[in-house]
């Protein structure tokens, strides 16, 4: 191993260090607040319940939190994800949330997006090229996803595009989707459709 690989290898450790001393700082302050959630067994009996559980799909940036722009009572789950996209994988985890009967079949899909999305400002060649500068040996790997990045220009009609993929999941059937615009700036959320 060369001196700079050393240098590297002790560089991340500390980085690695530093970062899990400010992840348990973090929770050494939160802990004694903790209210004990409800069991899962507990959960499972919310889809018997005659509610109408409310998903939200929405983005993983940290300005997009629904329990603080909807007041949080109504929503059962939030999935969230680069862009709030309708992704297989969003779909699998309220399958998931189905099984387990934590939401009823006749629940609701909230997809909301938000202005100033990072995935406009970004294309899906600058993903691609960013990941194979990385991880060159997984260069086909990374031509083989699809980012879902978008324009500014496209917002609503890709919130319209991303309802529209959950109303035609057939595994899906029976739920409300519904699709809504937070915006960032006003922190006013707007319904699309």
């Amino acid at each position: 191993m060369t001196a700079n690989q050393v240098e590297q290898r002790s560089l991340t450790k500390m980085a690695e260090s530093t970062a899990t001393e400010r992840i348990l700082a973090g929770n050494a302050k939160w802990h004694p607040t903790y209210k004990t959630p409800a069991t899962m067994e507990q959960m499972r009996l919310f889809g018997s319940s005659g509610d109408k559980p409310m998903m939200v799909v929405t983005c993983m940036d940290p300005r997009c939190d629904p329990s603080q722009f909807t007041g949080g009572d109504e929503i059962f789950a939030t999935i969230k994800n680069a862009g709030g996209r309708a992704t297989p994988d969003a779909i699998r985890s309220i399958l998931t949330l189905r099984a387990l009967n934590t939401v009823s079949d006749k629940g609701t899909v909230a997809v909301i997006h938000h202005t100033d999305c990072g995935m406009t400002h970004v294309t899906e060649d600058e993903i691609k090229g960013s990941v194979k500068k990385r991880t060159p040996t997984e260069a086909a790997r990374a031509e083989g996803i699809d980012y879902g990045t978008f324009g500014k220009d496209e917002f609503e009609e890709i919130i319209r595009k991303d309802v529209q993929t959950f109303k035609d999941e057939k595994l899906l059937g029976g739920m409300d989707v519904l699709g809504f615009a937070f915006i960032t700036e006003t922190g006013e959320l707007k319904p699309v459709c």
